[in-house]
């Protein structure tokens, strides 16, 4: 698929010597896919694997293999907001596209008497081609939740929701997308009586293919406008993430990327990509001790694995 690069050793080392040094506990935000974390978050104008049945499901009308993927979080797994990621992808319906996936999410312990919450997501995504190289995309979802105040009784939650999605490969170089997060279908109820509104979050990206071996991506996460009390709008924020993935090797690939948690708050990521046939194992490194007011509390780790049918 690649051919070696000229400084591909060296950039190997450095990314061993930074696994080794910096597997320590910590506190992070939230990311799907191994490969997705290691180049920063970055991925609804790839979406060219399974994982865009999260990232932007019009994706996988443009796959052409049959595949299941598992992400799973190393480490901080009681702060980082996804735990598990399982999805399988069967695109061979014609012109039609479909998969499932499974989020699991925790944060605090059931057993301790302080603050927990838990989510499990389970999604069905549908995708089909409308134009030469157009596609669009949706996911429903159906979440359900459970949380604790410190000090109070657990409640219960659900809710459905909805995702939009299109991509546009442009050409053999570049490509864009767009995600409607949450773009409809209902509020989250508790069992207490309660509601909460989950608003939309529109996710715009691009990909950019400068030669057959690199890929440049740029997202934003939460480009839409929040619905404030009063019925006004204002804008909630942009969160810019930036990835970069070089093919060192036919069979090894080296990512980095900017993280971007809050707006002017983000973090260094990288990872690296071992495939060969029908297999594929994908690390990922979220580095948050860059994040201003969070100094020291280390990074988190992922791993991916994915088999083609």
């Amino acid at each position: 698929m690649a051919r070696p690069g000229k400084y591909g050793l060296c950039l190997l080392i450095a990314i061993t010597v930074i696994v080794l040094v910096s597997f320590v506990e910590g506190s992070a935000s939230a990311c799907v896919g191994a490969r997705q974390m290691a180049m920063g978050g970055t991925f609804v104008g790839i979406a060219d694997d399974m994982s865009a049945v999260y990232w932007n499901p019009a994706g996988i009308a443009m796959l052409e293999q049959s595949s299941l993927h598992v992400t799973s979080t190393l480490n901080n797994r009681d702060t980082y907001n996804y735990d598990d990621f399982l999805a399988y992808v069967s695109p061979g319906y014609g012109d039609i596209a479909f998969g499932f996936s499974l989020i699991r999410e925790h944060l605090g312990r059931p057993s301790d008497s302080g603050g927990y919450q838990a989510g499990t997501w389970f999604t069905g995504s549908i995708a089909t081609p409308v134009a030469d190289r157009l596609s669009i995309g949706a996911n429903l979802r159906f979440e359900t939740y459970s949380m604790r105040a410190k000090d109070e009784d657990l409640v219960l939650g659900s809710r459905w929701g909805l995702d939009l999605g299109i991509l546009y490969r442009v050409n053999t170089k570049l490509s864009i997308g767009c995600l409607l997060q949450d773009a409809g279908l209902s509020n989250l109820e508790w069992n207490d009586g309660s509601s909460e509104v989950r608003r939309i979050n529109i996710r715009p990206g691009i990909g950019y293919r400068p030669d057959p071996y690199t890929l440049i991506a740029f997202d934003i996460y939460d480009l839409g406008l929040q619905l404030l009390a009063s019925g006004t709008y204002q804008g909630s924020g942009l969160c810019p993430r930036f990835g970069l993935e070089r093919w060192l090797t036919p069979h090894l690939a080296a990512r980095f990327g900017y993280y971007g948690i809050r707006p002017g708050e983000g973090a260094v990521t990288c990872g690296i990509g071992l495939h060969r046939g029908r297999y594929a194992i994908d690390y990922a490194y979220l580095d948050v001790a860059t994040v201003p007011g969070h100094s020291g509390l280390g990074g988190t780790h992922q791993i991916g694995v994915t088999v083609k049918f």
